[in-house]
């Protein structure tokens, strides 16, 4: 896919900085490319926005702490689930058995449940399940460097390629973020001028009670934080290794009331799900996703590991030299 005049604006922000894509000529180059395709996004719009930094929320967490995304992400939502596991959960020697596996659906659906029914940009509303604490067209990567410095990113386009809209001068695709929001009105999360929406993603970066450290994010919409929550759960519950826990069997209960496991796990678990839960059954596999595609960090002493889901032909980890 020729990408010329995207490969153009990148230079053009790389010589200008930053700010050139909300006020200076790049800004005014999109605005008119949207309201010649029909849309009325303005100048004035993109002049407006500013990202504001904030506080990671502090998730306590078998003796070591997740630190995750605040307000309008689905951090918040971790945040609960991580509280109703680190009380209901008790993890045994042999690994994540059936028991565990029914505490992650009922972590994830009552996590969703409140997340669905009162989270939105407005006061009182924009962190639901963090106030414990004191105080499919998606990017996600985890990074370490030689000197331990951890990242987790995520970004994303929403739907395949967005709104399936490139603007002509500058070669930028449109996201169509919009869809976050909920159509009707006079809800938390209801559409509004200034408003800002949900999100799903949830990048964190964590230190367990051994030392170890982590860095862990995916792509896959609602099913990135189940995703998150069982490869913690893996490594601050199982001491699993990045191996162990990047290739074990996951479920996702993003969805109401159907929780979904993967066909490799045990029979007996399995079979354990299907009694208590409306339980389906999927592989890992590229289309359709349905365990999300993590992408994972770990810094053991001085050691570095790196790993993506394996079924994801667009998925790649390179180590540092």
């Amino acid at each position: 896919m020729p990408q010329h005049c995207l490969k153009a604006t990148l230079e053009h922000l790389a010589a200008t900085g930053p700010r050139d894509f909300y006020e200076g000529d790049l800004a005014q180059s999109i605005a008119a490319d949207v309201q010649a395709g029909g849309g009325t996004l303005s100048a004035e719009d993109l002049a407006a926005f500013r990202a504001h930094v904030r506080e990671p929320l502090e998730i306590p967490y078998r003796g070591g702490t997740v630190y995750a995304t605040p307000e309008l992400t689905c951090g918040p939502t971790l945040a609960h689930a991580l509280r109703l596991l680190q009380q209901e959960l008790a993890p045994s020697r042999s690994g994540p058995d059936a028991s565990a596996y029914a505490s992650y659906a009922q972590a994830v659906q009552s996590a969703y449940r409140e997340r669905l029914k009162g989270m939105g940009d407005a006061d009182g509303r924009r962190a639901l399940g963090a106030e414990h604490l004191a105080p499919a067209c998606t990017t996600h990567y985890s990074v370490v460097d030689r000197d331990g410095n951890m990242a987790a990113v995520t970004q994303t386009l929403l739907s395949n390629f967005g709104s399936r809209f490139v603007t002509p001068q500058s070669g930028i695709t449109m996201n169509n973020g919009i869809m976050w929001f909920d159509p009707t009105p006079g809800g938390p999360n209801s559409l509004a001028a200034g408003k800002r929406c949900l999100t799903n993603y949830t990048p964190v970066v964590a230190h367990t009670a051994d030392g170890r450290r982590l860095a862990i994010g995916a792509s896959g919409g609602r099913r990135i934080m189940p995703a998150v929550m069982q490869l913690l759960s893996f490594a601050m519950d199982y001491g699993m290794d990045l191996e162990a826990a990047i290739h074990h069997p996951r479920i996702d209960a993003s969805e109401g009331s159907i929780v979904i496991g993967d066909v490799k796990l045990p029979a007996e678990t399995r079979e354990a799900l299907r009694t208590r839960f409306d339980y389906e059954e999927a592989r890992r596999q590229n289309i359709p996703l349905k365990f999300s595609c993590p992408s994972m960090t770990m810094r053991e002493g001085e050691t570095n590991s790196g790993a993506t889901d394996i079924f994801q032909p667009w998925g790649d980890a390179v180590a540092e030299g």
